[in-house]
């Protein structure tokens, strides 16, 4: 028997002490505000790892024009398409066509098409084909997620009370490792099977993400067509650990949550003045905090009352930089007591978790020449390309 979603309780956490410059208050006030506002990030983490920011200082505008610029990239044609740069896995940028892609490898390819963009002042050669504006919203967008990712860093350092507020904001100074993707996943005439069948193809497959956190921008938040996503809260970093495909049906078909939004939320939005962003954390970010915060498990199904629609939505994956050594701080370690994860450089954790996922697929009796490309990544999600890079030993720019 199907089970049905309940919704998940998505925390919704005012950012704007944060995103404003104090606006009158002095600095002991708004030193009070990001405490405050810190602390509500720090419980929503412990608990799951899931929550929405207002008041981010994401321009709407800006938004509007990426969101629309990635609807121009997508409707093209066929041939039109052909001509995008294709997504490199020495680069992790480019286009990857519908069905390209498995983030749960036990599920037929994702009901997705999507575009990354990694650094775009340096990366000019990946926007050959697309539409017009495209370069420039993009990479206004990105410009404008870069300064939110550090003033998030720091939120991140104060809300775990470390004394150093500089502590994940150092990581990331220059954003080699973190990548933008327009995602667009199309009309399907595809049941929601997501509860039923763990084969079944669903718009993104069951995952946590590999690194610190994520930042999602999710199209006609007001409107049915953006429903599907769902979460399903886990211990620590559990899908971090260890292969997906280890885990039995039940894995896939049950304890999932919507995440949805109530109309007079929606409508709260509307008086700020900047975007309102979902965040998760990730699977590195929990062993940064020896699982201190957690990293949760999510996916996109095919809702019915959103199958008939397109669905568009824009993901940051924010990762320290590559020369990052990722050490648990003695904090989380209690006394008397070793820490969970020994320290691992960033781009060692993800060639870690390819091998996880190649472990898993050999468990299960999977073809090694079929599972490379069918495991897609797994828990390696939008990193699965720039990993298999770097395993088979392929020269990588990153």
């Amino acid at each position: 028997m199907e089970e049905k979603p309940s919704t998940f309780d998505l925390p919704v956490v005012d950012f704007a002490a944060f995103s404003h410059d104090g606006q009158g208050l002095t600095e002991q006030q708004q030193t009070q505000l990001q405490k405050e506002v810190a602390q509500q990030i720090d419980e929503a983490c412990r608990g799951h790892g899931f929550l929405c920011l207002r008041n981010t200082g994401i321009s709407r505008e800006t938004l509007r024009r990426a969101f629309a610029a990635s609807k121009d990239l997508f409707a093209l044609d066929s041939d039109a398409k052909a001509q995008l740069k294709k997504l490199d896995p020495s680069t992790n940028t480019g286009f990857s066509g519908l069905g390209n892609e498995a983030l749960n490898a036990r599920r037929r390819p994702d009901l997705k098409e999507v575009f990354n963009v990694r650094r775009p002042r340096d990366n000019p050669d990946l926007f050959q084909g697309t539409p017009p504006e495209f370069d420039q919203a993009s990479t206004e967008l990105w410009d404008q997620v870069t300064v939110l990712t550090q003033r998030v860093a720091v939120c991140c350092a104060m809300a775990l009370q470390l004394p150093d507020e500089e502590y994940f904001s150092k990581t990331l100074t220059m954003m080699d490792l973190c990548t933008q993707r327009m995602l667009h996943y199309p009309p399907t005439l595809t049941k929601d099977e997501a509860n039923t069948d763990a084969q079944a193809a669903i718009r993104v497959g069951e995952h946590t993400d590999f690194g610190a956190y994520t930042f999602l921008f999710v199209d006609n938040l007001h409107d049915e067509s953006s429903h599907g996503l769902q979460v399903k809260p886990v211990a620590g970093g559990d899908l971090g650990r260890g292969s997906i495909l280890s885990r039995d049906d039940d894995m896939f078909t049950s304890g999932w949550q919507d995440v949805l939004f109530d109309k007079q939320t929606i409508q709260s939005f509307e008086h700020d003045e900047t975007a309102p962003v979902l965040v998760n954390t990730g699977a590195l970010m929990a062993r940064w905090t020896n699982d201190v915060w957690r990293a949760t498990a999510h996916r996109v199904v095919v809702k019915p009352s959103a199958a008939t629609t397109s669905r568009y939505s824009i993901a940051v994956f924010i990762d320290p930089d590559k020369s990052t050594t990722c050490s648990v701080h003695p904090k989380f370690v209690p006394q008397g007591e070793e820490p969970k994860y020994p320290p691992i450089n960033s781009l060692d954790y993800l060639l870690m978790k390819l091998n996880e996922v190649q472990l898993g697929s050999n468990s299960k009796g999977i073809d090694q020449k079929v599972s490379l490309r069918d495991m897609l990544s797994v828990e390696c999600g939008y990193y699965f390309l720039f990993a298999m890079a770097k395993f088979d030993r392929v020269e990588s720019n990153f």
